[in-house]
């Protein structure tokens, strides 16, 4: 079984003890699963050496993720708050065990505010992103030269078709996730129908890119008081538009309880971000319409729990839902936030 096709479990590792001698914890006297985690599995762990976060990968490649946590020192270097990672008596910043992979953080203390943070919140938060771009971008890292990627914009056609898909597997599902997925996935065909001429025309661009977080989301920004105390989380460092990360960061991060975006905090994130590095605002612009366009476009949730059998995003799912229906709505507002 390949790691990105297990069923996640909340129990402890059974190689748990394994683990803690491997990074010298000692004894262990407490381990609580941490539910925020999606993609992965995540875990508190005190023991004799300290207070841990334990991450077991499940849709990772351990060898980019042990590339991507050696950077961390230099990154903090740079501005950036992190949790460190732990080495394995051996020296590993990953340790692999019976076909997992494990690594283990400091333990960081804090909140994760969502949109309901203050606007000087808000433009902390920029600011910290533009450190983390201009930190991957010091060639010291040893990163790859960052190549140009061109912005995939899905096909209308294939979009409905996939969304059909989706519809039908529901429609045979029983449960009751079948069965309020269903009325949703009729009514995203049909705003996909009615908007499929507002798409970003193929080989648009939304501006420079270079080495990203690829995952600035609340949950991994850690906070005290107004301040992030730790970025963590840096399994999905990749190469990519700038803008979009932007972009991408700010409609998790301001958005509210009724899945709509808090439009003024826009403005503040991005002074932030002005305040370390340029961004144009074409750029923003047309990274905003992608970035719709992707989500009214791609249930990405829906390849985990019918593909997977794994429902721990399906809640993001109808999250997604009514927010791409509040944005279809105040498409021209959302938009005119990014380009002020």
């Amino acid at each position: 079984m390949t790691l990105d096709s297990r069923p996640l479990s909340k129990a402890p590792p059974a190689d748990l003890e394994a683990l803690a001698a491997a990074y010298r914890l000692g004894g262990l006297r407490e381990v609580r699963h941490l539910p925020d985690g999606r993609m992965n599995r995540n875990w508190f762990v005190e023991a004799d050496r300290g207070r841990f976060a334990l991450k077991h990968l499940t849709d990772r490649d351990p060898a980019v993720v042990r590339r991507n946590l050696g950077l961390l020192d230099r990154v903090a270097e740079a501005g950036v708050p992190i949790a460190r990672p732990l080495a394995t008596s051996t020296g590993e910043l990953v340790h692999e065990t019976e076909g997992n992979a494990y690594y283990l953080c400091t333990w960081v203390d804090g909140t994760h505010p969502g949109a309901e943070m203050t606007f000087a919140q808000a433009e902390h938060m920029g600011a910290v992103i533009a450190r983390i771009h201009e930190a991957l971008a010091d060639s010291a890292l040893g990163l790859p030269v960052p190549q140009p990627v061109a912005a995939g914009v899905p096909d209308p056609g294939a979009a409905i078709a996939e969304t059909e898909r989706f519809l039908g597997l529901a429609i045979a599902g029983r449960d009751p996730f079948d069965r309020a997925a269903v009325p949703v996935l009729r009514d995203r065909i049909e705003l996909i129908a009615a908007h499929a001429g507002l798409r970003p025309e193929t080989g648009s661009t939304t501006g420079p890119g270079g080495w990203t977080h690829g995952d600035c989301q609340n949950f991994n920004l850690v906070w005290s008081g107004d301040r992030i105390k730790a970025v963590i989380d840096w399994n999905r460092v990749r190469v990519g538009s700038f803008a979009e990360e932007l972009v991408r960061a700010a409609a998790y991060q301001f958005c509210t309880p009724d899945a709509r975006i808090d439009l003024p905090k826009i403005g503040a994130f991005l002074t932030g971000y002005r305040s370390v590095r340029s961004i144009d605002t074409g750029d923003l612009v047309a990274a905003a319409r992608l970035r719709w366009w992707k989500i009214l476009a791609h249930c990405w949730q829906l390849d985990f729990h019918y593909g997977r059998g794994d429902s721990g995003c399906d809640d993001l799912f109808f999250r997604d839902h009514r927010l791409i229906t509040w944005w279809t709505r105040n498409l021209e507002a959302v938009e005119a936030a990014f380009g002020g």
